[in-house]
């Protein structure tokens, strides 16, 4: 949309988002060790979560820090084709909720951190 307003990243974009899945309620299974994500990258947040932009070649790192964080295996995807290079993963951030997903496009990876939902009356 024309309204939106992206702010420059700066540092390791991974421990960014690390940072943002817990304070939205994330429980990753390890913070130690992780790989290093040092790229060009910016992110836009909302009422619903966080999206995050960085160049398409950086998809195979940022999988491997998702999958080292949050236990290894996303709980949905990979989906998509190779031939169409769009792949989507999707990792539960707790049981409360929320989710990071990891998807790959022509034209750059995105990660986006979703909220989790609060119910009226919970």
């Amino acid at each position: 949309m024309a309204t939106e307003h992206y702010s420059a990243g700066h540092g390791d974009a991974g421990q960014f988002i690390l940072e943002h899945a817990i304070r939205y309620g994330g429980v990753p299974t390890t913070t130690n060790g992780l790989p290093v994500v040092t790229t060009r990258w910016r992110y836009l947040e909302d009422e619903h979560g966080m999206q995050i932009h960085l160049p398409s070649h950086d998809y195979p790192g940022l999988e491997a820090f998702l999958d080292q964080a949050f236990a290894g295996k996303p709980q949905f995807g990979p989906s998509g084709s190779a031939e169409s290079r769009t792949r989507i993963h999707e990792y539960r951030m707790s049981e409360k909720g929320g989710g990071v997903q990891l998807s790959e496009q022509d034209s750059d990876t995105q990660v986006v951190i979703i909220r989790p939902v609060r119910l009226s009356g919970h």
